[in-house]
């Protein structure tokens, strides 16, 4: 740990000295939401993002660490030309921006399976493997059926709700073979169906609040204790093949998370924003 600290700060020093020397050097841009870029710079409050060693406090989540990660993995990897952040209202903006080659890169990590763009992207190290993005389910109160499942077996008897969009959550769902399991296209409408015992739980990443519970559309929705599923498949961060720093932008920083797994710093991110939950660490996972 400590040495990745010093190689990352000796790259940042090195850096600075030859941007005296240089011109106006390119800006690397990279896109995100709106909602993560305020909270990054929330969590930053004037801080530098290399010189980041505790990810937690104000604002801390999963998606703020990966915009933190992303450019301690690209200085390590040799890169350390000045970012500049734009900003995409949904999943299709930003693979749109990278794939015209208008943003060199994602600064979320994106599942596998969405980034089938090949001829046009990049695909980096994953950064979050299969079944370590876990998530419960969720259900109402009222639900006593549903709060009772232990296992596999039980959970295969109640009814889901998903999208078929949501690619990932909807395969795991399907390879836990559910009895029964209800498609549609809103989030909102996914918790009415719960609400109204149409459905008997959805699936949600375990929120921060003591129980973990959450009030989404209004309905108040806690998981299922003691069980908990990691979604099938893998996240990483799109480049741009476009882009002309885009070859020399993947090396970097496939380089950079390799070093960044080697010393542990990637699970210390996740765990300490609170994606890796210390509270369902022991529970079961049933897939």
């Amino acid at each position: 740990m400590k040495r990745i600290c010093s190689v990352l700060i000796f790259i940042l020093i090195s850096s600075f000295t030859f941007a005296e020397t240089e011109t106006k050097r390119d800006e690397l841009i990279i896109v995100i939401p709106g909602d993560v870029k305020r909270d990054y710079e929330l969590f930053l409050d004037g801080r530098n993002p290399i010189e980041i060693t505790d990810y937690s406090g104000l604002e801390s989540r999963r998606d703020v660490v990966e915009v933190i990660l992303i450019q301690q993995a690209l200085v390590l990897g040799g890169i350390s030309d000045p970012i500049r952040f734009i900003v995409a209202s949904s999943h299709a903006r930003i693979i749109k921006q990278v794939h015209s080659g208008t943003a060199l890169m994602s600064g979320n990590s994106i599942w596998y399976d969405l980034l089938n763009d090949r001829d046009l992207l990049y695909v980096s190290e994953a950064v979050i493997e299969k079944g370590q993005f876990e998530a419960g389910l969720y259900t109402i109160l009222e639900n006593q059926k549903t709060l009772s499942a232990k296992s596999l077996l039980d959970v295969r008897s109640l009814t889901a709700v998903s999208s078929k969009a949501w690619i990932i959550d909807w395969q795991t769902l399907n390879s836990m073979k559910m009895s029964s399991l209800i498609n549609t296209v809103k989030w909102s409408s996914m918790v009415k169906m719960v609400a109204k015992g149409r459905a008997d739980f959805l699936l949600a990443p375990f929120q921060p609040s003591k129980d973990m519970s959450f009030s989404p559309e209004g309905v108040h929705l806690v998981p299922v204790q003691n069980i908990k599923i990691g979604l099938q498949g893998t996240r990483h961060f799109a480049v741009s093949k476009r882009h002309p720093k885009g070859k020399e932008a993947i090396k970097a920083l496939d380089a950079g998370i390799l070093l960044l797994k080697e010393q542990g710093i990637i699970n210390k991110a996740y765990s300490e924003s609170g994606f890796f939950n210390e509270a369902v660490k022991d529970w079961k996972k049933i897939i």
